[in-house]
């Protein structure tokens, strides 16, 4: 009778093992499809964002193009400013004195 249970006992251990072996290997493929699915939907994402940045860079460009150029000018040729303007006197004294408080 022994005899018997532990046999049972070893045919039973040894089937757990080869499906945890089995499982393992299951989940693992099953792991590895997930992080291929997943990296496929981040790559994708990725690509939507860098076309949809590229379409805005596009449309920006002439704006961009005008905006350097006419730096670009101003660094060279100067830009213009408004001539300083002279400060006034004041005639009277009690007038000074009155904007000052």
């Amino acid at each position: 009778m022994v005899r018997i249970t532990t046999k049972a006992r070893q045919a039973v251990s040894g089937a757990a093992r080869r499906s945890a072996k089995g499982i393992r290997s299951v989940a693992g493929d099953a792991f590895g499809a997930a992080a291929k699915a997943a990296t496929a939907v981040v790559l994708e994402s990725a690509a939507n964002a860098l076309e949809a940045g590229r379409t805005k860079i596009r449309q920006s460009a002439p704006a961009m193009k005008r905006a350097a150029g006419k730096t670009a000018k101003h660094a060279v040729t100067g830009s213009r400013r408004k001539k300083p303007v002279r400060k006034r006197r004041v005639k009277n004294r009690r007038r000074a004195q009155h904007r000052s408080r």
